[in-house]
């Protein structure tokens, strides 16, 4: 018994100069989380494709070699009766070319004009604006997260203040019982009641105590703190200035929520996606040369004398594609479908997070009243404390009616202090859902 109220003691006691604070632990997880790295890794993914698809307007050089046998030399008709003075019909089979054959040379094309690789490279800028948003959703779920676990973690903490006050009045309660049977004044039954309350009581703070270790274990593995300093370190009160603006603003700031923003630069990129679908059958402009030589010989003599002939060219490429069966005959059609899910979309998340927000502003309206309440109750039962430590040194009034009233002053402030916490997370959670947890988290 004296170790559990060495432990409770310790508790109530504890330092508050090592503290741990909100803001160092939205810094410690930003910077150790895995799946913010991953996000951030997906980003720099996404500006290295970027970068790719403006390659492709860069020159394309090849350089090409092979050394053949030709076992059956191909024959062309020649209309040898054309070169006679009196031109006639004849034609001869002649043989072009030689049994070896040599062909080297490089070729070059530099693109001019492409419109489908002018609108592939809006599209991968698009998807890098994507991924930027994707490390903000990342970010802005990670820090409601921890905000949370933080909140719960004081929550908690005053749960476990309450029932260790709880646990030591009963004890004292206990033992001046058990003096007083020692002198036969009260019943072996109150002995026995006052004992039952002080193992619940010891219950209700075991619970509490797991309770709270259990989401610093958590917290823990958001933040990637030490779990040493979690568990030993006092937790700082949350700073008013993250939520104040939730109180004077209940409106959804659209354009700042992370789902709004991804749903936006989707409908951007399907619209692009879209003209890139209309210039599959626009034409290409180029610039083409090559420069090459062919080697031809009856026998296998890879450095034959006078047998090597230059050839080259260059001049300007136009391409008009006609029908091609690899290109999608609907694409177009695809992508408007896609556009009409993503408005969807778009007008699903409005309704649906100004309904959330409106329930939660509802609830941030309760538990203001229940702490003005509460606070009006705390003020009459310190009148009552005081006015029953009057009479009970004027002798009307026993010691345990006295620790029954500064019981149940205490209830009302550890209460008092729970429903600050969770009005404090409720505001946490207005600030989510209207789109401003992220920029207030940054000042704090």
């Amino acid at each position: 018994m004296k170790k559990i109220l060495f432990i409770l003691s310790a508790f109530i006691t504890q330092s508050v100069f090592a503290q741990i604070t909100l803001k160092e632990c939205v810094e410690s997880g930003l910077a150790n989380r895995s799946n913010i790295k991953t996000a951030k890794s997906e980003v720099f993914l996404a500006s290295l494709k970027s970068i790719e698809s403006k390659a492709k307007y860069l020159p394309q050089i090849s350089l090409a070699y092979d050394y053949r046998y030709n076992p059956i030399i191909a024959t062309q008709i020649v209309p040898i009766g054309q070169f006679s003075p009196t031109p006639t019909d004849e034609t001869r089979a002649i043989q072009f070319g030689t049994n070896w054959q040599q062909n080297a040379g490089i070729s070059l094309y530099q693109p001019i004009i492409d419109f489908s690789v002018q609108s592939r490279i809006k599209e991968t800028k698009l998807n890098e604006s994507l991924s930027g948003i994707d490390l903000k959703k990342t970010e802005t779920d990670l820090i409601f997260e921890i905000v949370k676990s933080y909140s719960r973690v004081i929550t908690y903490s005053y749960q476990v203040e309450e029932s260790a006050s709880d646990t030591l009045r009963s004890y004292q309660t206990y033992t001046i019982l058990k003096a007083k049977f020692s002198e036969g004044k009260v019943l072996k039954t109150e002995l026995n009641n006052a004992l039952v309350n002080h193992n619940a009581n010891i219950t209700n703070y075991k619970k509490a105590l797991a309770s709270v270790i259990s989401e610093k274990i958590y917290l823990h593995y958001l933040t990637n703190i030490s779990l040493e300093r979690m568990l030993d370190e006092t937790f700082s009160s949350i700073p008013t200035s993250l939520y104040a603006e939730v109180l004077y603003n209940k409106n959804v700031q659209f354009d700042s929520l992370p789902e709004m923003q991804r749903l936006n630069s989707k409908e951007l990129l399907i619209n692009q996606q879209i003209k890139t679908e209309r210039t599959k059958y626009a034409p290409t402009i180029g610039f083409q040369g090559f420069l090459g030589a062919n080697q031809f010989s009856q026998t296998f003599d890879p450095f034959l004398a006078n047998s090597w002939f230059g050839s080259s060219y260059v001049g300007l490429s136009i391409k008009l594609p006609i029908f091609s069966p690899d290109k999608s005959i609907n694409g177009e059609k695809q992508l408007q479908a896609q556009l009409q899910i993503n408005n969807n979309q778009k007008e699903e998340l409005i309704q649906l997070r100004n309904k959330d927000l409106l329930q939660k502003n509802i609830e941030i309206e309760r538990l203001q009243t229940e702490i003005g309440i509460i606070e009006n109750s705390l003020t009459l039962q310190t009148e009552n404390v005081k006015l029953y430590q009057q009479r009970l040194q004027s002798g009307q009034y026993t010691a345990i009616e006295l620790n029954t009233q500064e019981a149940e002053l205490q209830k009302l402030t550890f209460q008092l202090k729970q429903l600050r916490e969770q009005l404090n997370m409720a505001l946490i959670e207005g600030l989510y859902l209207s789109g401003r947890l992220f920029e207030q988290a940054k000042k704090i």
